[in-house]
């Protein structure tokens, strides 16, 4: 393997899977022989608009020729309308602090329910995914937060709210720990790559009075979920559920401009009225993120987008139906356009390119995240081209 003068991600640099790209075009990248790759893993489910899309593209050179850069002091029109779009997507009232990256968002919510509540114990899920970052990495529960020293003392494992529904054994392990130092409960409302599950609603029903019960803060990491990815503008909107703090990152700005949010609750933005808020970042409010957030908005909350995420979720369903029937399915699990395939054996990632379609393998799952701005023939062709791979190998 050529020996890059870069890093590639996740990996052993020496067995380390590449794509040769020259340029993208709408949902596709064209790699250096001139092939299309058909992205149905959004890059990492933020390319949600695929890798051209105009009025996103249109938002930031208007920006970059009026404020391409501000101070994170800076007071500006762009800043607070921008914010109220956002204010009015997540449709509670609180506030939002900016940052560059879903790690970063969650690494300041840890920090502001640490800081608010005085207490440092952090509950988090096993099948989990927060982010690269030290904080973020210790209440990670998968692979990745093995080979770092994190600050895993102040973390601690829940039962899997799958396992138990109404949340029994969740309080049990609140008593055990104790609820005097508990901060706060960090949760994904729909795990990403670790297999699109959620919990079930009587579950999120008990966590509420749980939260009430014993004093801590609700933290919902929103990063892969929110902006419409689920059917709703965000995924805590299936549930009952009411949070204090929400992580965003990704589709927020389509993947175009590294950028991210919190948002926390009025209570809890009340006590930084008088006490420091010792949060910030050279970046704070980018203008050029706030620009494509803006559109990102707009794009989401139209008429036209409802009715084209509505027949690209049936091509999703469809396809879920008959993925199922696979013998070398074990599992097929969706929610508006994010879908999980379980498979009994690993897939063969260059399968998939030679078909020119580039998914996420993660184990012996597919995740799929096909983009928004993709035209529901053209998803379903290649769902069947998805199909034809895992039924070829069924037969062999």
């Amino acid at each position: 393997m050529k020996n890059y003068p870069f890093y590639l991600t996740w990996t052993a640099q020496n067995n380390a899977l590449k794509i040769d790209i020259k340029g993208s075009k709408g949902p596709c990248y064209i790699t250096n022989d001139g092939r299309k790759l058909y992205d149905l893993s959004s890059t990492s489910y933020q390319a949600a608009f695929g890798h051209s899309y105009k009025p996103i593209k249109d938002a930031i050179k208007k920006q970059l020729n009026t404020l391409p850069i501000s101070s994170p002091k800076g007071i500006f029109d762009l800043k607070e309308d921008a914010t109220k779009k956002l204010l009015s997507l997540i449709n509670l009232p609180g506030k939002i602090f900016y940052t560059t990256s879903g790690a970063e968002s969650v690494e300041n919510a840890l920090k502001i329910a640490r800081q608010i509540t005085g207490k440092n114990i952090v509950l988090a899920r096993e099948n989990s995914y927060h982010g690269a970052t030290l904080g973020a990495l210790s209440i990670t529960g998968d692979w990745r937060n093995k080979d770092h020293q994190t600050v895993s003392k102040w973390t601690k494992r829940i039962p899997d709210p799958i396992d138990d529904p109404k949340a029994i054994a969740l309080e049990k392990l609140i008593l055990k720990v104790g609820a005097e130092k508990i901060a706060a409960i960090c949760l994904e409302t729909f795990v990403g790559g670790n297999g699109v599950f959620s919990a079930p609603k009587s579950w999120w029903n008990a966590l509420n009075k749980l939260k009430k019960k014993y004093n801590f803060l609700i933290i919902l990491d929103e990063v892969v979920s929110g902006f419409g990815r689920t059917g709703k503008a965000f995924g805590f909107q299936h549930f009952s559920i009411r949070p204090d703090i929400i992580c965003m990152a990704k589709i927020i700005t389509g993947g175009y401009i590294p950028f991210g949010a919190l948002w926390t609750t009025k209570k809890i933005s009340k006590v930084y009225d008088t006490k420091v808020l010792s949060c910030g970042l050279t970046n704070y409010a980018h203008p050029l993120g706030l620009a494509a957030m803006s559109a990102v908005i707009d794009d989401i909350t139209s008429d036209q987008f409802k009715i084209n995420f509505s027949n690209l979720e049936l091509k999703l369903i469809e396809a879920k139906d008959k993925l199922s029937q696979l013998s070398t399915v074990s599992d097929v699990r969706q929610v508006g356009l994010l879908m999980a395939v379980d498979l009994k054996t690993k897939p063969a990632f260059e399968k998939f390119i030679e078909q020119e379609i580039l998914v996420a393998i993660v184990g012996q799952r597919l995740i799929i995240a096909p983009p928004y701005t993709m035209t529901p023939a053209k998803l379903k062709s290649l769902l069947n081209r998805v199909y034809n791979i895992l039924k070829e190998k069924d037969e062999n």
